[in-house]
């Protein structure tokens, strides 16, 4: 996919370190009372009463009692109040912003956005105190619910467990739109591709760009990419002789592509304990090998997202504001996620010495990622040792293996031919085509059946397929993540506090075993 970036989705890391850098005035609750006052009722009222609030890219902040847009599609207009940096009262009355001045809008009015002319002030909306979820089992566990940036699936088999791809995992407001490959690990030899997109969760899911990335290959071949997205056309394919964690055999977990994960459970008072998973390959044919990683995350970061949500509280629409607004802000927000890290991939020399190779990451719970990370150089005929290391409790690793690289290769980008709007808007190919201000958006509930037409090859080719997705994604604030408001304790959580950091370990372990019910149970649908 959420997105390298839900989720970590580079999820609640993001925010935290971007508050803590430059908006003290925030987590010092440094506004002036009226307006502190008209925040606290408004939040106060969220269930009875209709909201919309306006943050700007200068720090102002509108609070309107009516408005609509201009039919240019580019004006914001209506009554309200304006207040400045400082929260001090500005303007009254009628009020009038070009969309280009905004950063981030919050309301709770949802009809009032599911309309294509209003589109680019979707892109840019939290939804409040969303209340749509009817499902009991969400509601007693808020921060378990299901969580998901734009999910893909081939035609033939749509239900949850087989989704191919999450877009953008990592991308969870505007400036932090990114760039994501996947690999749909699909082969074709047909003209025609399709794929379902879907939005199965609380959220707004803003799409600049769908493509497929089709890789030429022979039938015996297979075709992998690193994080680099980088292509490798690939023969043969080794799974591990032996494969241990803690004298523990855990073969049979990662020997193949299937729905067997290995995974841990996280440590009771310390989320950040590492934990080295040992692998034993036989020799293989062939100087260049790459390993293979078939692996996703596990709901510790959604679990951490979805706390860090609940401790801003009523103050979550000025922070992610703060994002859009700051640069010096975002440069900080990797030191949680740095600090969880990703899967590192150490080899053993042949003086009997772990040599580390690289790190590998991807946001996500949902689909898998299917990765490969290219090895030093090796003698035909020489056993293989593999190290991975990596926190307990935030990776399900499917699959290890080996293969031969033969050569690295280049994709053909096929764009969207048709888009048939199954549940949403109705929106044409152009709209995903380009980088660009054109956008597909979906609401929760949402889905799409996205048409390719791939070019005719020789009999003894097919194509390897990956999918390419560009965009970003808004959470919706539950009305229970309100509740849990808790500025110093969001502060302490971003800067690593330890003792912070061991309640959270503590809490996540007293949800940990049911984590995975709770979550593919509570998915969004239309009839919601």
């Amino acid at each position: 996919m959420l997105t390298n970036h839900l989720y970590l989705r580079l999820l609640v890391v993001i925010i935290m370190i971007a508050i803590a850098s430059s908006c003290k005035y925030y987590v010092d609750h440094n506004f002036r009372q009226s307006y502190s006052e008209i925040n606290k009722e408004i939040y106060n009222e969220i269930s009875s009463s209709s909201f919309f609030k306006v943050h700007f890219k200068n720090g102002d902040v509108g609070v309107m009692n009516s408005w609509d847009l201009k039919p240019s599609g580019d004006t914001l207009f209506g009554k309200g109040s304006l207040y400045n940096y400082n929260r001090s009262l500005i303007k009254e009355g009628e009020l009038s912003f070009d969309l280009e001045e905004i950063a981030i809008i919050e309301t709770n009015e949802l009809a009032n956005l599911q309309s294509k002319d209003k589109n680019r002030m979707t892109a840019i909306t939290i939804l409040a105190a969303a209340n749509l979820i009817g499902d009991a089992i969400c509601l007693t566990n808020p921060k378990a619910c299901f969580g998901s940036c734009p999910t893909f699936y081939l035609e033939e088999n749509d239900n949850l467990h087989s989704t191919r791809a999450e877009g953008f995992s990592s991308s969870i407001a505007p400036v932090l739109e990114r760039k994501d490959i996947d690999a749909l690990q699909y082969v074709t030899r047909s003209r025609e591709f399709h794929l379902r997109m879907k939005n199965e969760a609380l959220e707004t899911h803003v799409i600049n760009e769908v493509f497929i990335e089709a890789v030429l290959k022979n039938v015996d071949e297979k075709v992998y990419a690193d994080r680099y997205n980088n292509y490798y056309r690939c023969k043969g394919h080794l799974p591990p002789a032996m494969a241990k964690v803690a004298n523990r055999d855990i073969l049979d977990k990662v020997k193949a592509i299937d729905e067997k994960e290995y995974f841990s459970v996280t440590d009771s008072l310390d989320l950040f304990t590492r934990e080295e998973i040992y692998l034993n390959f036989d020799s293989m044919p062939g100087q260049e090998k790459g390993l293979v990683l078939n692996f996703r995350q596990s709901l510790l970061t959604t679990f951490l997202l979805y706390s860090g949500i609940s401790y801003m509280g009523d103050e979550f629409g000025q922070i992610f504001a703060n994002i859009e607004n700051n640069d010096k802000s975002r440069k900080y927000f990797s030191l949680p996620y740095d600090k969880l890290g990703g899967i590192k991939v150490y080899i053993k020399n042949p003086d009997k010495k772990w040599v580390f190779v690289e790190e590998i990451k991807e946001t996500g719970p949902i689909a898998k990622n299917l990765n490969i990370i290219r090895l030093p150089s090796s003698e035909n005929g020489q056993a293989t040792e593999i190290k991975l290391e990596l926190t307990k409790g935030l990776w399900r690793v499917d699959h290890v293996g080996l293969t031969t690289i033969i050569e690295k290769t280049e994709a053909l980008k096929v764009a969207v031919t048709d888009i048939e709007s199954i549940n949403g808007e109705t929106y044409t190919p152009d709209e995903i085509a380009h980088d660009d201000e054109a956008y597909l958006i979906s609401l929760p509930g949402n889905e799409f059946r996205l048409k390719f037409e791939l070019p005719e090859i020789p009999r003894t080719k097919e194509f390897e397929l990956f999918l390419s997705t560009k965009g970003y994604y808004l959470e919706w604030i539950r009305k229970e993540w309100l509740e849990e408001k808790d500025i110093a304790k969001l502060r302490k959580m971003m800067t690593l506090d330890k003792k912070t950091w061991r309640e959270l370990a503590i809490e996540f372990k007293s949800m940990e075993q049911e984590m995975e019910t709770v979550f593919w149970n509570s998915k969004y649908t239309p009839t919601q």
